[in-house]
């Protein structure tokens, strides 16, 4: 009986030395999934698994993070006794996962790619109208502001797509969309008498009524039409000259006091010619007549303008070039400008109107849904 419990203690003592001393024999290597599925972590980090794919993004770092507590475990045995098998195919399947959500990734950062880009084309097309509408009618007040920050904007978000920040572009769009809807709304309402079609009316009645004086009286007259830039001068009712003219900043607006750089509306006469003047020849009108001293008062006893404020003078129709501003004046280039001092002799009628088109470009741009 001694004999074999002495037996057994030295069977127990060569096979742990063989455990431990027996030369060749290594504790089992971690399984190069282990490594992989750190690498493959780190690169789905980095492509943004957790801002497009987050469910699924934190799906995948649970199985990792049991996948490496099993591997724990697994580490915590003597060398010789640890079997990699059941943690290679964890780590396996979690790479398997990851494999998935990798392209899940791309799949949604394609389909944002894609959105984000319409969305930005959309927008700058609204740009576009809405900057060159403000530009050719010299509507530079507060919309311009709103215009200039989209612009910059946009060249924001260039530059974030070509980092692939795509939230961020996603949020400078955002910015843009308000900046736009404010700039409308504000050119909305400093044009709305050209969507008024009551107004546009009044004004076409105007129009016809000069032309009408022109053609039973066989005199010239003259009706500018300030949306359109054109003056056209009419003979015995018949339209003989048309020439493209200037307007100044607030010119789509109706003339009220002195300073406010808006171009008179109504019906006038040629009261002077100006051989030279700083703007080349001139034909000066008759404002303010007794129209617009009416209105002047009027706004005067409402509180619109103060008591210090002048009616003003000094409305020409002049050279200088129809592309310079003027300040509530015409301006035609200096040639036409010489042609039609020739034409028009002191006394010829001059009616000055918005527009005379019911469907002008104002209304298609702007005129609300």
């Amino acid at each position: 009986m001694k004999l074999r419990k002495k037996i057994a203690a030295l069977v127990g003592i060569i096979a742990f030395s063989l455990i431990f001393f027996t030369p060749g024999c290594k504790t089992p290597p971690a399984p190069s999934e282990v490594e992989q599925a750190r690498l493959q972590e780190q690169a789905l980090w980095g492509a943004g698994g957790s801002v497009f794919a987050p469910e699924e993004f934190q799906k995948y770092e649970n199985s990792l993070t049991e996948a490496r507590k099993a591997l724990e475990r697994e580490e915590l045995k003597i060398g010789l006794f640890r079997n990699y098998g059941r943690v290679r195919e964890n780590f396996r399947q979690v790479i398997r996962q990851g494999e998935q959500l990798e392209a899940l990734i791309k799949s949604r950062k394609a389909s944002l790619l894609l959105e984000i880009e319409s969305s930005r084309e959309s927008l700058y097309a609204k740009y576009e109208v809405l900057n060159n509408l403000s530009l050719q009618l010299n509507q530079r007040g507060y919309a311009r502001p709103h215009l200039a920050q989209a612009d910059i904007l946009f060249k924001e978000v260039d530059r974030l797509l070509a980092g692939l920040r795509y939230e961020e572009a996603r949020g400078r769009l955002e910015k843009i969309s308000s900046l736009l809807k404010q700039a409308e709304n504000i050119l909305r309402e400093q044009l709305k008498r050209y969507m008024d079609q009551g107004q546009i009316r009044q004004w076409r009645q105007l129009a016809e009524r000069a032309i009408e004086k022109s053609k039973t009286s066989g005199q010239t007259v003259i009706v500018i039409s300030k949306l359109e830039r054109t003056l056209t001068v009419y003979k015995a009712g018949q339209q003989i000259k048309t020439y493209r003219v200037g307007l100044g900043f607030n010119g789509l607006n109706d003339k009220l006091h002195a300073g406010d750089d808006a171009t008179p509306e109504g019906e006038y006469k040629i009261i002077k010619k100006i051989g030279a003047s700083k703007y080349g020849k001139g034909l000066l009108i008759d404002y303010p007549n007794e129209e617009d001293i009416k209105k002047f008062n009027e706004a005067k006893k409402k509180g619109y303008i103060t008591s210090s404020t002048r009616i003003g003078g000094l409305i020409e129709i002049h050279g200088g070039g129809k592309d310079g501003l003027t300040r509530g004046c015409v301006a035609l280039d200096d040639k036409e400008m010489d042609e039609l001092f020739k034409l028009i002799p002191i006394g010829t009628p001059v009616t000055i109107v918005g527009t005379t088109d019911p469907n002008n470009k104002i209304i298609e741009i702007l005129k609300p849904v």
